[in-house]
């Protein structure tokens, strides 16, 4: 290793090759970093989570070819919009649960009294995340003690709560 004097102390010069190596040798190790590497999850209710709370939610979810739009947070807060096929919107706030997999949500207790009212009972095989801002899901809704499947439904982030 060569080095150069600087006044009375000499200052040690890394070769390229050592330089190199040094740079390997970092970025191998997390890059000095420290810290943990995030990983998000890409499928299941944590990974489309829109926020906190309803009240506090950024975003929210909004399928087109089933005609729903959802909002999930991380302290269970679920908010459903149902357009039905005679053009009538149902919104209204509920909890979520993971469902019968890990890939699934269950949302309740549900407006079972109130024919006529639909919500989201339930996203399973949810694959996607808010990262890539989008994801997939099977949908079923609900109105009173019917539920109904809408088939795999196809979601878009959407900027601003819904509550």
């Amino acid at each position: 290793m060569a080095c150069l004097r600087s006044g009375t102390r000499k200052i040690p010069l890394l070769s390229p090759v050592a330089l190199l190596w040094l740079g390997l040798v970092l970025s191998a190790c997390g890059g000095g970093s420290g810290g943990k590497n995030m990983v998000v999850p890409q499928t299941g209710p944590d990974a489309i989570l829109n926020g906190a709370a309803l009240a506090t939610a950024t975003s929210h979810w909004v399928s087109t070819n089933c005609s729903v739009q959802a909002e999930l947070t991380s302290n269970s807060g679920f908010y459903s919009v149902v357009v039905d096929s005679a053009g009538t919107t149902s919104s209204g706030p509920e909890t979520w649960a993971v469902g019968p997999n890990a890939n699934s949500v269950t949302v309740g207790p549900g407006l079972g009294g109130l024919v006529g009212f639909f919500w989201i009972s339930a996203l399973d095989n949810i694959t996607g995340s808010t990262t890539s801002q989008a994801f997939t899901a099977t949908v079923v809704v609900q109105t009173g003690s019917t539920s109904q499947t809408l088939g795999n439904c196809s979601f878009v982030l959407k900027q601003g709560g819904l509550s």
